[in-house]
């Protein structure tokens, strides 16, 4: 019978596998979470606004 486990990779193996390869890849890496965060705080902001009782904005 086979002997299966689990490991779970450290910080720097997880780093090694999240770390683009090339300047662009980086590059498009940030610019997907500069946009991510954009839509995030946006989002946030409807929220409140909704929250408030500010409903012209939708």
């Amino acid at each position: 019978m086979a002997n299966i486990s689990e490991i779970v990779p450290d910080d720097t193996e997880i780093d090694a596998m999240t770390t683009p390869r090339n300047v662009k890849s980086a590059e498009s890496l940030q610019h997907k979470r500069q946009v991510k965060r954009r839509l995030e705080d946006f989002l946030e902001q409807a929220q409140l606004r909704k929250a408030i009782g500010d409903d012209d904005f939708f």
